[in-house]
This record gives C-alpha cells, sequence and structure tokens, in this order.
C-alpha cells in the first residue's frame, strides 16, 4: 500500500464525512426534542416570574436591614 492510503486510513472519516454525520446525528436529536404545551409555558413562566419577585423582596429587605445597621451602629453619622 502507499504512504497516502495508509495515512487516509489511519485519520478517520474526511471533513465531509463528519460534517455529514453531523447533520444526520443532529437530524436524530431533534426529533427527540419535545416542546411544551401553552399551559405549562405559562406555568413555568408565572414561577419564574413569582421566585424572581420574591428573591428580589429578599435581597431589598437584606440591603435595608444592613443599611440600618451600618447608618445607626457600626457608622454613626458624624457632626
Amino acid at each position: 500500500m502507499s504512504k497516502k492510503v495508509k495515512k487516509a486510513e489511519q485519520e478517520g472519516p474526511s471533513r465531509f464525512q463528519r460534517f455529514k454525520n453531523y447533520f444526520i446525528e443532529l437530524k436524530f436529536e431533534w426529533q427527540k426534542v419535545t416542546f411544551p404545551t401553552r399551559k405549562e409555558l405559562i406555568q413555568s413562566t408565572t414561577v419564574v416570574f413569582l421566585f424572581t419577585i420574591l428573591l428580589m423582596t429578599v435581597m431589598s429587605l437584606y440591603d435595608m436591614a444592613i443599611t440600618f445597621l451600618f447608618d445607626k451602629w457600626i457608622l454613626p453619622p458624624t457632626g
């Protein structure tokens, strides 16, 4: 066998073949994807929205508490 044939066998599939395989596998995986129903999407969005509001409220309360502590006891205003 020539050196070119041996080298091609050692390298594996060509770029075109790898590119082709990628899209074949992509099509196969895309068929497995399931999308949420409208009801599931609305429920999930509502949960995320409410959790965000809750987290924002908790962080605001912590911020106000820390600000109060610094202003009154840790670094009181002078003057």
